[in-house]
């Protein structure tokens, strides 16, 4: 799995990070811990996934979030 940056992040979702449609919710989310939330995005247009994990503890902006190419 590949690692990329929190640059398509919205306040409503994000962008896909192949087709750059708008993704207004992940297809599923996992509770890991108090400071781990995994979120699984699919794009319906491209078919792209994207694994991200976030940190629900950080209330900034582009931090506390880490994606990955799911495939």
């Amino acid at each position: 799995m590949a690692t990329t940056g929190n640059d398509n992040c919205l306040p409503y979702g994000m962008a896909c990070t192949e087709c750059n449609d708008l993704l207004v919710a992940p297809r599923w989310s996992a509770y890991v811990s108090k400071h781990e939330v995994r979120h699984f995005w699919s794009c319906e247009n491209c078919g792209h996934e994207v694994e991200m994990t976030v940190n629900p503890r950080i209330n900034a902006v582009g931090q506390g979030v880490e994606r990955s190419v799911v495939a």
